[in-house]
Order: C-alpha cells, then sequence, then structure tokens
C-alpha cells in the first residue's frame, strides 16, 4: 500500500490542507501549480483560476523538475507538498522565482529531519517513498529561498506524533502540546511560504541648484 493513504499519513494530510488553506484563502490569480503530492489536491480550494498538477490522476502538464516550461512571471502560486525530499537542488528555488509573478508566492511542505518522522527515516530500509529519501532542514530550505530572491513570510513547524509505526496510530493532542510548548522545532512537518517581492526603481528627478541673477551694468 502506498504509504500516503496509510492511516497515519491520512492524519498528516489533514494537517497540512488546513495551513495550505488558511494562507491561500485570500490568494487570486490566473495559475495555480502543485509540484508532487499527488496524494491529495491541495489546491482543492483555491480561488485562483486555473491548477495545474504535474503528478497524480490530477495531473494535466509533464515536465522535468530541474527546469519547469512556464514563461517567467507566468505563475501565481506554486505549492510543492513533499516535493525537495526528492528535488532538492538550487536550480529548482531560481526556476521558482524565475517563474513566480512579483507577489505571487511558494508553499513548501516537508518532513523534518529532526523529528520522529527523521528518526523513522534515519532507521528505515524501506524502499518506499518517503522514508527512501533525503529529508532537507527548514533553515536550508529557507536560506536557498532567501538565495534566489524570496522574502520567507510564514514558516511553522507542526505534527509532533510519534509515527515509527502504522497499524497502532492514534493521533493525541497531548503530544501536540507537549511539542508545541517545549519542543516547538522538532515537529514532523514544516511549512514555509515564501513571497517573490521585486523592487521597482522609481526615477528620481535631479534637484538642480539655483543660480544667483546677475545684473549687468550698461556704461553711459
Amino acid at each position: 500500500m502506498h504509504w500516503f493513504k496509510s492511516k497515519t499519513a491520512k492524519s498528516l494530510i489533514t494537517q497540512e490542507q488546513i495551513i495550505i488553506d488558511k494562507f491561500i484563502e485570500d490568494k487570486f490569480g490566473y495559475f495555480a501549480l502543485q509540484l508532487g503530492g499527488n496524494f491529495n489536491d491541495f489546491l482543492e480550494n483555491s480561488r485562483i483560476t486555473k491548477h495545474l498538477f504535474n503528478d497524480g490522476i490530477l495531473k494535466n502538464i509533464c515536465f522535468d523538475s530541474s527546469f519547469i516550461p512556464f514563461a517567467e512571471e507566468s505563475i501565481d502560486l506554486i505549492i510543492c507538498p513533499h516535493f525537495i525530499e526528492q528535488a532538492y537542488n538550487k536550480v529548482m528555488f531560481d526556476e521558482f522565482f524565475r517563474t513566480i509573478i512579483p507577489g505571487g508566492h511558494v508553499i513548501i511542505l516537508s518532513f523534518n529531519p529532526f523529528s520522529f518522522a527523521g528518526i523513522r527515516n534515519f532507521f528505515s530500509f524501506s524502499t518506499q517513498f518517503p522514508w527512501n529519501s533525503k529529508f532537507i532542514t527548514m533553515s536550508s530550505v529557507q536560506h536557498e529561498l532567501k538565495e534566489s530572491g524570496f522574502s520567507i513570510c510564514e514558516a511553522q513547524v507542526l505534527n509532533y506524533q510519534p509515527i515509527f509505526s502504522d497499524i497502532n496510530y492514534s493521533f493525541s493532542s497531548k503530544f501536540e502540546d507537549i511539542g508545541n510548548r517545549w519542543l516547538p522545532l522538532f515537529g514532523n512537518l514544516y511549512f514555509i511560504a515564501a513571497q517573490k517581492k521585486v523592487i521597482s526603481l522609481t526615477p528620481i528627478k535631479p534637484k538642480w541648484k539655483n543660480t544667483k541673477k546677475t545684473t549687468v551694468l550698461k556704461e553711459d
């Protein structure tokens, strides 16, 4: 069975959908792109007109993840649910910046290596995604986004549940309370929202110095 169809994964996906919906509820535009996350339609509640998917049953475009085949400044929103675990590289972030319109956003959801999920990933011999992938730190992703020109507008860590087993999984609010209070950076998931802010150059008119008027004396 695909891991993202398990009871454990569905609990995580519910949290991810809630935080995404909250962020995008006031976002409008023409094109929204979801990269990865073929287990769920995270754009379902988006008000952006056209939704594009590169994977899953909703797939309507196909391309190499190292290059996004869209014109410069043509995408309003890019969502990457568990995409960077498989496609983390500098070129990818530069492509995000190139294709997103000024004022547009990129959202990244990923597993935190410093968490129960990270421990499971480290000791797992599974060939199944996500346990066969590399988890990237939140600080590394933020750094790459900033290097590419983005501004971080929101970052959050969530889900503090032990997820070593999918058979006896049961969500406990106690773990969330303990994690939020005492271990805020060690949740299984992190959410990062970044915005493309382009500074426009406004021409400044030169200030000319006032010259003193001179009087010419005429000889009689």
